[in-house]
């Protein structure tokens, strides 16, 4: 029989030593349905057993209670679980769950990502950045962003220029459309679009 030997508790979860020899985590939920203390024997096996015959159903709803607050890639949802404690099988069961009942798909994710980021004139690189630490693959990330277009990339630049360009105004010309092109390439955009949207901004005014 194994003895408890340190809990400590976690952001959602708590860590469990066992016989200093192995540690287990388990979500704060499930610790609370069967508490446990420091000095407890402890059937390792049993309770194994026992948690992972839970674990799927509270994962499942708070993946489902993910999604619905807003989209998410299958990356962010992986990792939400497995942050809580989540066993990664137990994680593994829930993706596949969740993607045979169409309620996850990288590339829906990844095609409403594009328009909203877009729409609030963002450039396409920095929506791939995005894209990429949210764990979508290049492939679908890309695919996506063939949705946009170059001239409403180009477009999106001008309008972020115009909305910009007030910053600079005490500036001079050559200081204000370096300032302004560094601007629109840290929102993703090229510095060729950069550079040309700055030009038409800056010789209007």
């Amino acid at each position: 029989m194994d003895i408890i030997t340190r809990i400590t508790r976690q952001r959602g979860k708590m860590q469990i030593a066992i016989s200093e020899q192995e540690t287990i985590f388990v979500p704060l939920s499930l610790f609370r349905e069967r508490p446990l203390t420091e000095g407890q024997p402890i059937n390792l096996e049993e309770y194994d057993n026992w948690l992972m015959v839970r674990q799927y159903r509270h994962a499942l709803d708070r993946a489902v209670a993910c999604l619905a607050a807003r989209a998410h890639s299958k990356h962010e949802i992986e990792q939400k679980l497995l942050r809580v404690g989540y066993r990664p099988c137990t994680v593994e069961m829930v993706l596949y769950k969740l993607e045979r009942e169409h309620l996850l798909n990288d590339a829906d994710f990844a095609r409403q990502w594009v328009e909203a980021r877009s729409g609030r004139t963002m450039g396409k690189r920095r929506i791939a950045q995005e894209l990429q630490r949210k764990g979508v693959s290049r492939e679908v990330a890309e695919s996506a962003l063939e949705e946009v277009d170059e001239e409403a990339d180009e477009a999106a630049c001008l309008r972020l220029a115009e909305k910009l360009s007030t910053r600079y105004a005490k500036d001079d010309h050559r200081k204000a459309r370096q300032k302004l092109m560094q601007a629109l390439v840290r929102r993703g955009f090229t510095w060729d679009a950069a550079r040309t949207a700055a030009e038409k901004v800056l010789e209007a005014e």
